[in-house]
């Protein structure tokens, strides 16, 4: 019985192999789809849960990495485990993709696009690379290089999570972390090579250093968005009451016209003298969180061709709502002419932008009243 079960499981994995070379060109493209769709469907920014898991696929994607690194520089010679040696990249190819992924669903939650735009466009290029990246999936210093970015962005969010705070000295934390993660693995993989060619150190830890440097950049630039921060709901309004009773707010807007259901706010704001504009948001914050939060209230000045800043309010929010944490801020006096709101962290990254128009309105009726309930 175990002969013939033996017998079974070998006829079994000679077929699978065969599977495999046959069909071996579209497994990048599978093990890509996998895990873009895998993460698409599970993975929520709200979800603590989900960043843990994050963690596990940084944790494996090391391991990974340490086991083809020994392969590559015949560290192992144990024939269990180069059996399966060329599923490796496989695997790691799907980790990486899992990973990039949720970057890009994370960080495009978080992103006013305007600002973030290159971070973002970075982390889909590379979710995009990763699909052919299967042929260079050994050759370490690329590994290593992807792997030191990969463990910076989950670290950029993840120790903010852990510890409420969100302050540049926690990002260049995270960036120290990963370089010493990064690190160790490449000790642990040329730890030989190294006694025989100390230069080798600096050739592998340039392309690390470099996209410390990238990331540093981005940062002080404030093109990083700021995960695990995001802004859930925002508009423009004619009124903003809280009822108390029902701890719900009541967002007043107009429609100039009654079939124009796809207006769910004031962009086009019709402007009479006396009016208050009110700017709405809900802002996503994880359990236990406090922040201060700023409207920055911007004019387009088409003399200087630019936006100026009239005003900068902000208040405290709180954590813990997965439908965010409810607030306005608002203004009088207001003259005709393009606006925006930059709603941002006391460290100035943007959580979101919002674009409206005030036309003055001299009496009459400014359309039919809408009323939205958040």
């Amino acid at each position: 019985m175990l002969k013939k079960l033996r017998h079974d499981l070998n006829a079994w994995q000679a077929k699978a192999l065969l599977y495999y070379k046959r069909y071996e060109r579209f497994f990048p493209v599978i093990f890509f789809l996998l895990g873009f769709i895998w993460d698409s469907m599970t993975l929520s920014i709200e979800n603590t849960a989900d960043h843990y898991i994050l963690l596990s696929y940084i944790v494996l994607a090391g391991v990974l990495i340490t086991v083809i690194g020994f392969i590559e520089t015949g560290q192992i010679s144990d024939e269990r485990v180069l059996h399966y040696k060329e599923w490796y990249p496989n695997i790691l190819q799907f980790l990486l993709g899992g990973l990039f992924s949720a970057y890009v669903i994370f960080y495009f939650k978080s992103a006013a696009m305007s600002k973030s735009l290159i971070f973002v466009a970075l982390l889909m290029i590379l979710l995009v690379l990763n699909e052919f990246l299967h042929h260079r999936l050994t050759n370490i210093t690329l590994l290593c290089s992807l792997y030191f970015f990969s463990t910076f962005a989950f670290l950029t969010f993840f120790l903010p999570v852990i510890t409420h705070k969100m302050t540049s000295a926690m990002f260049f934390s995270s960036g120290v972390i990963g370089f010493l993660i990064t690190s160790a693995i490449v000790t642990l993989i040329y730890r030989n090579i190294f006694r025989q060619e100390p230069r080798r150190i600096l050739r592998i830890s340039t392309p690390i250093l470099i996209v410390f440097g990238m990331m540093s950049f981005f940062y002080l630039s404030n093109w990083i968005p700021p995960v695990p921060l995001a802004m859930k709901y925002g508009g423009i309004f004619h009124h903003v009451h809280k009822d108390k009773s029902s701890n719900s707010y009541d967002l007043r807007y107009f429609r100039r016209y009654p079939f124009q259901f796809w207006v769910t706010s004031d962009k086009t704001y019709r402007w009479a003298q006396g009016d208050t504009v009110f700017c709405f948001a809900s802002i996503y914050a994880p359990i236990e969180w406090r922040e201060k939060i700023y409207y920055r209230w911007q004019f387009y000045d088409d003399r200087q061709e630019k936006y100026i800043t009239r005003d900068r309010l902000g208040y405290q929010i709180s954590g813990g709502r997965r439908d965010g944490y409810r607030g306005y801020t608002y203004k009088r006096n207001l003259q005709p002419g393009d606006w925006r709101v930059d709603i941002e962290t006391s460290l100035g990254q943007i959580l979101g932008r919002i674009d409206f128009e005030i036309i003055a309105h001299e009496g009459g009726e400014k359309g039919q009243e809408m009323r939205l309930v958040k």
